[in-house]
């Protein structure tokens, strides 16, 4: 199993935690969350607003720190959401995406059969103004198998 394997298998678990969890787009259309890993898809045209809402799960970083522990992958998943409402209170369907695949990942436990999360698990909101756009995510750690040198003697 591979970084690409966890994050795959991520983008996987996050659509399933939001299964049935709908969104207004920009024209104010009730559609599911857009989930993506690493990047974000080329822009079809003028506007970015077709790609909201959003997660997209990306792979951060890893480090071995012993040949007998766990590798550990630093995963992060980007939110973002459009919300042309004037209270501005877009950040609520932020949290609310990020603790539905916070809560999903955490009752699953091992994700396919070979990566478990590990802590700190961090949600974060952007802190800029940038409405009607609203930004936020998860930082998150997964330990992995680490592959170890065959003995020839065997």
């Amino acid at each position: 199993m591979t970084e690409i394997d966890l994050i795959d298998s991520l983008a996987e678990e996050v659509k399933t935690a939001l299964n049935g969890f709908r969104l207004r787009s920009a024209k104010e259309n009730l559609i599911p969350i857009n989930v993506h890993t690493q990047n974000m898809p080329v822009k079809d045209g003028k506007g970015d607003e077709k790609q909201y809402p959003y997660v997209c799960v990306c792979f951060d970083e890893e480090e071995i720190t012993s040949t007998d522990s766990p590798m550990s992958v630093s995963v992060y998943f980007l939110i973002g959401i459009i919300d042309h409402g004037r209270d501005k209170q877009g950040f609520r369907d932020v949290l609310q995406i990020a603790n539905l695949i916070y809560q999903h990942i955490f009752r699953k436990g091992t994700i396919a059969k070979s990566f478990s999360p590990d802590y700190p698990f961090k949600i974060v909101l952007q802190e800029d103004d940038t409405y009607p756009y609203f930004i936020g995510g998860i930082e998150s750690r997964w330990e992995m198998p680490v592959f170890t040198a065959e003995d020839k003697h065997i």
